[in-house]
């Protein structure tokens, strides 16, 4: 390793290889319990790239189109060439796992799923910097302190009533017997000019998390602030680590206090349970008899901006089990459909007149060894031709009450709401 790595911040590293496409997987909590290393993938040698069932793949500068499923494409191209891959399944993926479709138009022309293999590798540790790829002259190439500057008003694609009867209807559902739960989504739109590495690095000073995640793509941009971990596979051991239940942080230290205390009340708890079992019911799909466990159960964790219930849910894979195999059997994560899954996927579609993309997959990296890790993409801006798109969304049930459920999106809209307000005067 070059001793000009030595002690490199995450954003010193970026000014080196920002120069080229990357994908940063960033863990900005120490001393979080799901704490782990940070990596910056770049310059990639090949990659996968999906729109639906067109596959394009590039590698020693060719390029290779045709039609297949895209999970069955991603176990082909590992198949060719074991290797670390980084990348993320859009939500809509979901379309080639059950049979459902996504009927409206997309707020963003990006893939459904993208994953490259980095000639350039870095894993960050405790401030230590391994180079796992291939060595190249470090000169800074970026300054990353570019400030944005927004365009348009940014506010959500359907106004506070529209929001308010669409949660009626989904209740009405609900009683009628068609499902118990679902999670309802609504983006906030707006123009963004500047760099997208600057707004993600505000991200990371409100509301610092344990598995952030910034992709420089040629195409578009993805800064996401995520608390939560879709699912990790570590030798045969497999982690998920559902979030249902979101409470505002406070200023005022009693009122925290009370917020985070009402995190635990029973329309809380009941969300968090539902969604623990289809994570189970998930895994038990791809693990050995008898393995699925709750090894946490309403776990409390407080972020910059919000405090989260969260639960842990662990297993042990089936011998030999593919990991694309593995990942496609729980997905989307069930934190951001409901239950039961198919059912309110189906409602999704019907009602939230938007396709979700790449908000509600999932971001990481597989290994050669085929272990993986991967967040759910929430708390995240999407930015495309000078657009930024930002979904929020939260539970929806019989006893929810529509105007907390708006007031909920807001809160969770403030990681990006607030760098507008604080640092562009809006």
């Amino acid at each position: 390793m070059k001793s000009s790595l030595k002690n490199k911040s995450i954003d010193e590293l970026y000014g080196i290889l920002g120069q080229y496409p990357l994908i940063l997987l960033e863990s900005q909590l120490a001393g979080h319990p799901s704490s782990g290393s940070s990596y910056i993938a770049a310059k990639p040698k090949r990659s996968i790239t999906a729109y639906g069932s067109t596959i394009e793949i590039f590698e020693n500068g060719d390029k290779k189109m045709f039609e297949m499923n895209p999970w069955d494409a991603l176990q082909e191209f590992r198949k060719d060439k074991k290797s670390w891959l980084f990348g993320y399944f859009g939500y809509d993926l979901k379309n080639f796992v059950e049979d459902l479709e996504s009927k409206n138009l997309p707020l963003s022309n990006t893939p459904d799923m993208y994953f490259m293999e980095p000639e350039i590798l870095l894993k960050i540790e405790d401030s230590n910097v391994e180079l796992l790829g291939y060595d190249f002259d470090w000169k800074p190439t970026l300054k990353s302190e570019l400030p944005g500057s927004v365009e348009m008003e940014f506010q959500p694609l359907i106004g506070k009533d529209e929001y308010l009867e669409t949660v009626k209807t989904i209740q009405q559902k609900i009683h009628q017997g068609d499902f118990y739960e679902m999670n309802y989504t609504i983006p906030l739109c707006g123009g963004y000019l500047g760099n997208p590495y600057w707004l993600y690095s505000r991200m990371r000073e409100i509301n610092p998390v344990p598995f952030g995640a910034f992709i420089s793509h040629e195409k578009f941009s993805v800064c996401c602030a995520s608390p939560e971990r879709f699912l990790k596979k570590d030798g045969n051991s497999i982690r998920s680590e559902p979030i249902k239940g979101t409470a505002a942080r406070s200023l005022d230290s009693e009122l925290d206090k009370i917020n985070r205390d009402e995190l635990m009340n029973e329309k809380n708890r009941a969300e968090n349970l539902m969604i623990v079992d289809l994570v189970r019911h998930d895994l038990s799909k791809v693990s050995k008899l008898g393995s699925v466990q709750v090894s946490k159960l309403y776990d409390v964790q407080t972020f910059g901006t919000v405090h989260q219930l969260i639960s842990v849910v662990e297993s042990t894979a089936k011998e030999h089990i593919d990991p694309v195999e593995i990942i496609k059997n729980c997905f989307p994560m069930g934190s951001m459909t409901g239950a039961p899954k198919i059912e309110v996927m189906k409602t999704a579609d019907q009602l939230e007149m938007y396709k979700r993309g790449i908000y509600s997959g999932a971001i990481g990296y597989i290994t050669p060894e085929d272990d993986f890790d991967f967040n759910v993409v929430i708390r995240t801006a999407i930015l495309q031709d000078d657009s930024l798109f930002y979904p929020v969304g939260g539970a929806i049930t019989s006893d929810s009450d529509p105007e907390s459920e708006w007031e909920e999106c807001m809160i969770k809209s403030r990681n990006v709401t607030e760098i507008f307000e604080r640092e562009l005067n809006l």
